[in-house]
């Protein structure tokens, strides 16, 4: 059996059945956004304005990783700015942190690049990192830099704080739920397909996480179940419902495409950083009034629900 006979998420399956179950320190392992630790001290507590909420506030800590490799996640060309690939490798690591309602703190960055490699490249790369790191008070505190036998690979490794009471997870949907997006879908699977069709590469621009966002969702305690978008509208209301052992139905008609994109890019597309959330119904409208938000669905039992094909951005896809 090969990899690609299984695919990404049947892998990860196979391989968290061998790791097994975890000590009583951890939270929440392998399957969410972020692994969820037990924390001794954090850098919430200061922005906590009272002693009594300091007093009732248990931290906990997020861990996650996400790796960009050329020719899988970007390619290098004129076209390309290694500022805006560095703050993509963060970024894509903070929207992890912003999914989970949490906070990013510490960063480890590991970069792999051949011999020959432009060392003002690497730089650029680094400043890219640097300069959102600096927007979030992200302390970067270490990492490896080490040789690849080709392709540029950077990986890093972002831990973050969350309140207890705050922490969202994919699991939480309930029956009844409204099914809410931020932002808009489409724009960057459409703009890889006019490029790929004018044989050119897009600049890869900085996605903004929705970390401020996604703070005032947790805090407002309206959330019952949280993703961020990168792997695709589709696969992050079909994540939402594995983990929630529900269904979903989606209104299409609803769905925020961006302007130059169709509804097959919406839907499986990804990349777009946003936030894919569950809400009681009679919440909404309070969601609304804190975010910019959608509603594009509703959570239904799972008998009932829709049977979206299984695309959007799987490593190991045949």
């Amino acid at each position: 059996m090969r990899v690609k006979d299984i695919g990404e998420f049947k892998l990860i399956e196979r391989l968290a059945k061998i790791i097994g179950k975890p000590s009583k320190r951890v939270v929440l392992g392998i399957g969410d956004d972020c692994a969820v630790l037990q924390a001794q001290s954090s850098k919430l507590k200061a922005q906590n304005k009272s002693r009594d909420q300091r007093s009732k506030s248990q931290t906990l800590l997020l861990i996650t990783t996400d790796t960009l490799i050329e020719a899988v996640h970007f390619r290098l060309n004129r076209q390309l700015s290694f500022f805006n690939l560095g703050q993509k490798a963060l970024a894509v690591n903070i929207s992890d942190i912003a999914a989970m309602g949490g906070w990013p703190t510490y960063a480890l960055v590991t970069i792999g690049a051949h011999k020959n490699f432009s060392v003002e490249a690497l730089e650029e790369i680094y400043r890219g990192i640097k300069s959102l790191a600096k927007k979030y008070k992200i302390d970067l505190v270490g990492g490896d830099t080490v040789r690849s036998p080709k392709e540029l690979i950077i990986s890093i490794t972002l831990l973050g704080e969350v309140e207890k009471q705050n922490l969202l997870t994919r699991s939480g949907a309930k029956l009844g739920d409204s099914i809410l997006v931020t932002g808009e879908f489409g724009g960057p699977a459409a703009d890889k397909y006019k490029t790929q069709n004018s044989k050119l590469e897009t600049n890869l621009k900085s996605e903004i996480p929705k970390l401020k966002t996604a703070r005032k969702l947790a805090k407002a305690g309206l959330v019952t179940a949280m993703i961020d978008s990168s792997d695709g509208l589709a696969r992050s209301v079909s994540e939402i419902c594995k983990a929630s052992k529900v269904g979903a139905t989606i209104f299409f008609d609803q769905v925020p495409i961006a302007k130059r994109a169709t509804l097959n890019q919406a839907l499986y597309g990804g990349e777009e950083y946003e936030l894919v959330f569950t809400a009681p119904a009679r919440a909404v409208k309070q969601a609304q009034k804190i975010v910019k938000c959608t509603v594009v669905g509703q959570v239904v039992k799972k008998s009932q629900g829709i049977n979206l094909p299984k695309e959007g951005f799987e490593h190991f896809a045949k």
